[in-house]
């Protein structure tokens, strides 16, 4: 599993990149999906509102983009734009099977069915591509695919492209150095000690890595110049020593025997291949190093006498493959220690979304439980206002009808008073019986409108000229600005009520010489209708209860002529024509504008 340097950092500060969950071996990514800000310098923090970017953290420069679960690109960083030499423009939003080149040099096939793996829970294997930068090196690449998810739901995925040109450089290196270590090997075995002289040219003065043999009175016979640059000693001064003043004694005693025990017993396994050691440097120092070694018989006859074997091999200083190693093994216990932590936070919050459940389940039957009960309530009160209204209808009708007849015979100016009050007490009450029964009819369920196409300005220009007296007698000029061609489907029946209802309201509140307005004006489907006056105006507090049922502007004025039901019947005629209504108001003096929309067809 390749670790990810530096990233670790950012997930522990902000824990923007989602929440890990390791399943053995292998890294996803849960719970959340991450939003980064991309800018010039990639070590900015994360901003989760600004980009559809990642930052590139620190000096590496990774590759990091954010899928969704079908493989579109939704988010990538600097360092993806940069090595894939595309705008963001042209990669967001499109499948990664379209735009390959953000893999470098890799097959599609191989992309899509490390992605599909990824989706169906399979193991997470790397893919690797090259770039090559606008300096032309070349750029190497592994891509890990690391599953985002909601639940037991994979939601989206994010890919990590892991720099790893110097790590492929080390390797490359050692396999140039392993097969000219083998062409030694091969030229040792046809020549002897003789032939390898300090007289003589190093034939590997331009190998990296310490080349030496090892007579068969096992000491050094020849060494490179890599001994200096490395160790510090001349090869001069080495020749004749003992390799035990390179590596630690115990260890090449240990080897030496190793490897020409396993000459005698087996020819094919007289070697020793990539042993982790140290070198001892001429001041003193250790520093971490590989060694590879192997048995030569000679065959070849010089001065008379048959050569015993000799050892050849290499020494590589590994330091900067182990601190790299280290450096991986350090990430990899943060990440281990951060996946600790999120498995703990997971569980947490499966514990309390548990409980969010078994509290939303217990609300939903209370609600449930108190909607019954409500529309109880609301069905009993509408059966107890219907009955009300027709008792009181009833004693009502002949009153009616006999006050006013016995108003205009008496003519007593006492009882005369008093049959006036009477008459428009009744009036009173039978006005707020009748809208009381109107405003019962139209809650009920059963209530249907009556739908015809009509003329709109027609309608109002009837309903003003019907209230002329009243209107006139204060001195109000009322225009109607609608436009005469406007024609609706609508229950030309409750049209006319609504209308007359907020006609009668604004005549009432204005005062004398004021004016009023009726105009529309047509919306997509749904036409608006507003009457404006220059009345008493309206608070916000008028504003917020002004539909409801027998709420009155002014309480403390006992006004005989308003049942406060008015408005309240003008709501429910544009809720059943699926509108809406609602009152604006400057403030109190300012005058008031009453507005409503309605469809202009209906189904």
């Amino acid at each position: 599993m390749n670790e990810m340097p530096e990233i670790v950092k950012e997930l522990r500060e902000a824990e923007k990149l989602g929440l890990l969950n390791c399943s053995n071996q292998t890294p996803s990514l849960c719970l959340t999906e991450p939003k980064f800000d991309a800018g010039e310098d990639d070590s900015q923090a994360f901003d989760c509102e600004s980009s559809n970017s990642f930052p590139n953290p620190g000096n590496y420069k990774d590759i990091l983009l954010f899928l969704d679960g079908k493989g579109y690109i939704k988010k990538i960083n600097h360092a993806g734009l940069f090595y894939s030499n595309l705008s963001e423009d042209y990669i967001l939003n499109k499948s990664i099977l379209d735009v390959p080149e953000i893999f470098g040099k890799i097959d599609k096939l191989l992309i899509q069915n490390l992605f599909s793996n990824i989706l169906n829970g399979l193991e997470n294997k790397s893919i690797t591509g090259e770039f090559f930068d606008k300096s032309g090196e070349k750029q190497v690449f592994d891509f890990y695919f690391y599953p985002v998810e909601d639940g037991n739901k994979i939601k989206s995925v994010v890919v990590i492209g892991k720099n790893n040109t110097y790590l492929k450089h080390i390797e490359n290196e050692l396999m140039e150095n392993k097969t000219k270590f083998n062409s030694l090997i091969e030229y040792f075995e046809v020549i002897s000690d003789t032939t390898i002289s300090i007289g003589r040219k190093d034939l590997f003065s331009d190998v990296n890595d310490i080349i030496f043999q090892i007579s068969p009175n096992g000491r050094i016979s020849y060494v490179n110049s890599a001994v200096d640059k490395i160790a510090g000693y001349f090869p001069e001064h080495i020749i004749g020593s003992k390799l035990s003043l390179l590596i630690p004694k115990q260890d090449w005693a240990r080897l030496r025997k190793q490897i020409l025990s396993n000459n005698r017993k087996d020819s094919n396994k007289n070697y020793i291949d990539r042993f982790e050691t140290f070198i001892k440097k001429k001041d003193g120092t250790l520093i971490p190093a590989e060694l590879n070694a192997k048995v030569i018989e000679n065959k070849i006859e010089i001065i008379g006498k048959r050569d015993s074997v000799r050892i050849q091999g290499s020494i590589r200083d590994i330091t900067e493959r182990k601190k790299a190693e280290e450096e991986r093994l350090r990430h990899a216990e943060k990440l281990r220690e951060i996946n600790d932590h999120l498995k703990m936070a997971n569980s947490e919050l499966k514990a309390t979304q548990n409980q969010l459940r078994i509290l939303n389940e217990g609300l939903e039957h209370k609600v449930a439980e108190r909607t019954v009960e409500i529309e109880k309530l609301l069905k009993h009160k509408d059966e107890f206002i219907g009955q009300l209204g027709h008792d009181l209808k009833s004693p009502l009708t002949p009153l009616v009808g006999l006050l006013p007849y016995a108003e205009e015979k008496e003519d007593d100016p006492e009882i005369k008073d008093i049959l006036v009050i009477a008459n428009r007490n009744v009036g009173y009450m039978r006005d707020l019986v009748t809208k009381t029964l109107q405003l019962e009819r139209l809650n009920m369920p059963t209530f249907k409108l009556i739908f015809s196409n009509f003329n709109i300005h027609d309608s109002v220009e009837k309903i003003i000229e019907n209230k002329k007296f009243g209107w006139d007698e204060k001195g109000l000029k009322v225009h109607n600005k609608i436009d005469k061609n406007f024609v609706i489907t609508a229950d030309s029946v409750q049209f006319d009520e609504l209308i007359d209802n907020l006609f009668t309201n604004a005549v009432k509140f204005s005062n004398n010489g004021g004016t009023i307005t009726f105009d529309a004006k047509k919306n997509d489907d749904f036409i608006t209708v507003y009457v404006n006056d220059t009345g008493i105006g309206l608070t916000s507090e008028n504003i917020e209860h002004i539909f409801e049922e027998f709420y009155k502007v002014d309480p403390s004025r006992h006004d005989l002529e308003s049942s406060g039901l008015g408005l309240s019947i003008c709501k429910r005629i544009v809720e059943k024509h699926g509108g809406s209504i609602w009152a604006e108001s400057p403030g109190l003096g300012k005058g008031s504008t009453f507005y409503f929309d309605i469809p202009t067809k209906t189904d």
